[in-house]
């Protein structure tokens, strides 16, 4: 062989080989390409994942926040359950009892002076004043509209009811407790009391 020909072939088989391990090298550089490209892959849905998982998480707190929200809102308009509204009634009417005979005691010096009679007209009058002391405190229009919420108060509230909250209309005596107390008092041999202005 000539020279040149070896030459070429010599040149020929150097490129050859050149591009085999060009071949060689791309292939290594795909391979570790497509590696990186699993792991960044993998790297990405973990992360989508943990995003994912942090978004929905915030969702639910978000949303038990807004229902714990919710519920707080309706307790506030719930009124006292039935039980609620018996037990209050029931403080308010002893009250009214234990403050009907201070009243009669302070006023004539005796708490029996007027006979049951006139001890009910009193009570009905003093009752009707606890009722309307309580309802105005709470904001209701009847007692039993007092809301839930406030039933601890309310009770609290009623337990300390006294001769010094009534209103000055009711501490004096109405027309028809002075019927009944004049009644009671000619039969027992008592002077009738007189109406005051």
């Amino acid at each position: 062989m000539m020279p040149q020909e070896r030459q070429n072939n010599e040149m020929i088989d150097k490129l050859i080989e050149q591009q085999l391990n060009n071949a060689v090298i791309i292939k290594k550089v795909r391979e570790a390409n497509k590696n990186d490209l699993q792991q960044v892959k993998s790297e990405m849905t973990a992360d989508f994942k943990d995003e994912i998982q942090k978004a929905v998480k915030n969702a639910e707190n978000e949303m038990h926040s807004f229902v714990d929200d919710a519920i707080e809102d309706v307790k506030k308009t719930i009124p006292l359950n039935d039980g609620e509204a018996t037990n209050l009634k029931s403080i308010i009417s002893h009250r009214a009892n234990i403050t009907t005979l201070e009243w009669i005691g302070q006023t004539f010096g005796d708490k029996n002076y007027g006979g049951s009679n006139f001890y009910s007209k009193k009570y009905g009058h003093i009752i009707g004043a606890f009722y309307s002391i309580v309802k105005k405190h709470f904001n209701a229009i009847k007692y039993t509209t007092i809301l839930h919420v406030n039933y601890e108060d309310a009770i609290n509230y009623a337990k300390q009811l006294n001769i010094y909250d009534l209103p000055e209309r009711t501490l004096r005596i109405t027309e028809a407790q002075l019927q009944t107390l004049n009644v009671w008092e000619i039969s027992h041999g008592y002077k009738a009391t007189e109406p005051k202005d």
